[in-house]
This record gives C-alpha cells, sequence and structure tokens, in this order.
C-alpha cells in the first residue's frame, strides 16, 4: 500500500515527499472501507517537490523511460531537459551510452528494484560527463528507492515493476505522451 501510494504521487499527483523514511508514514484501517481497509498517511512533508506541469512530464519520460529499459533515451532526455548543461556532444554521447549501459546490465532484472544502485551510477557518469540532473528527478528517483528498500526488507517476492509500470503508463496518458517498451 505504501509502494503503491508513493508511485501514485510521484507519477500521477505530481508530488514528491523528500523525506520519506519508515517514521514518516503512518499506516491504519479504515473500517468503513470493505476491502482495502489499510491507508497510508504521509508526515512531516515540510520537504517536498511539486514539478509544475512540464517537469513533471519531463520526469515521467525519463523515469519512464529508465523503467522501460530504454536507457539511451533516458540520458538524452536528462541532458534535455537539464537547465545548464556544460557538457560537450562528446560528453553527451558517453552519457547517454553509459545510462544505456546501466539498463543493459539491468536486463535479468526490474530497473525499479535497484534504483539505489543506479543513482550512485548515474550521479558519477554526470559528474564525469559534465552533465547537470535535475533535482526533480533526484528526488523522485530517492523517494523510489526509499519505497523499494521498505518493500523488499518486508516483501522479498514483491515485485516494484508490477506497481510502478501501470502508473508510468496512466502519467503517459495523462500527459498525452506514446511509450514504446523494450522488452
Amino acid at each position: 500500500i505504501g509502494l503503491k501510494t508513493v508511485m501514485e504521487m510521484i507519477f500521477l499527483h505530481d508530488f514528491v515527499h523528500a523525506d520519506l523514511h519508515p517514521g514518516n508514514m503512518i499506516v491504519d484501517r479504515n473500517k468503513s472501507v470493505r476491502g482495502q481497509p489499510l491507508r497510508v498517511h504521509m508526515i512531516d512533508c515540510g520537504l517536498t517537490v511539486e514539478l509544475g506541469e512540464r517537469d513533471h512530464m519531463n520526469l515521467v519520460r525519463v523515469l519512464g523511460s529508465l523503467i522501460k529499459r530504454d536507457g539511451y533515451a533516458a540520458g538524452k532526455l536528462m541532458v534535455d531537459t537539464a537547465k545548464k548543461c556544460q557538457a560537450t556532444e562528446l560528453d553527451v554521447e558517453m552519457f547517454c551510452r553509459g545510462i544505456e549501459k546501466i539498463c543493459i546490465d539491468d536486463e535479468q532484472n526490474n530497473f525499479l528494484e535497484s534504483v539505489g544502485d543506479y543513482i550512485t551510477d548515474i550521479c558519477y557518469l554526470a559528474c564525469k560527463h559534465k552533465v547537470k540532473l535535475e533535482a526533480a528527478f533526484i528526488n523522485a528517483a530517492l523517494a523510489c528507492e526509499i519505497m523499494e528498500g521498505l518493500a523488499a526488507s518486508l516483501y522479498p517476492d514483491m515485485k516494484v515493476q508490477s506497481v510502478a509500470l501501470p502508473m508510468v503508463l496512466k502519467a503517459e496518458m495523462m500527459h498525452g505522451l506514446k511509450g514504446k517498451f523494450k522488452w
């Protein structure tokens, strides 16, 4: 329920809780509801990010490309949506190829199952190739990583991808984007 709530928050409601951890989530029972009586309350929302239409659409495109394993497109989108980029054409190409390699190496997994591992790699590539990453991407990726860690510790067999992918598709439809899958 927490994972679904966070994915909806990021992909559908353009809202990222930037201080998300188990202490800031309260789960209780709503006895007036049949079927799914559990609900999640997010507290301590002093650090939040609301992106706005354009930046939310960019975030959906980048995370959607990563989830669909289109690393080159994700890298290109990260460069194209950055407000300041000091990268040369060669740096941009190497950055995009690096993101593509992360996705290729992840082929046996689902990107969101190990997003925390990839954030470090993406940040390294960005520094190495002078690509400025948008704070919204980092905040959303960290929120996904925290929920991935919580979900994995509580439910080791849970596949984050099965929760995230429908949210990405809904977000793409909401923004009029056409997605393609690389399986």
